[in-house]
């Protein structure tokens, strides 16, 4: 590659960066749209208690997670008992919801061979 040419693709490359800019910017306003919509949707299956939802190909899923958090001077005051441990367990336990979206897998086309 020659000088000049080099300073053309480095021109055209400069010249490109605000057209991307644009780009990127209307992305990230599509994108907060759709996570709004998405928001929406979550709401709308914990309203009627659904678990999942296929939503144009795409699965929509609600996942429940429990956890019990623990700290070690609750621990000591409870661990010579293994009911009251477990009772601090119960007692402690939060739940956590969280949504999972999976896309349809991309079928092969035409006669591409293996």
């Amino acid at each position: 590659m020659s000088t000049p040419e080099f300073d053309d693709l480095k021109k055209e490359y400069i010249d490109a960066l605000p057209e991307i800019d644009a780009l990127k910017t209307q992305l990230k306003n599509c994108n907060k749209a759709q996570k709004e919509r998405l928001n929406q949707i979550h709401s709308y299956m914990r309203e009627n208690n659904l678990m999942s939802a296929d939503i144009g190909g795409v699965t929509f899923e609600r996942e429940e997670k429990t956890s019990v958090k623990v700290n070690m001077k609750s621990l000591e005051e409870l661990i010579e008992n293994p009911a009251d441990l477990e009772q601090y367990k119960r007692d402690h336990a939060t739940t956590k919801e969280s949504l999972k979206v999976r896309k349809p897998k991309r079928r092969r086309t035409g006669s591409e061979e293996e």
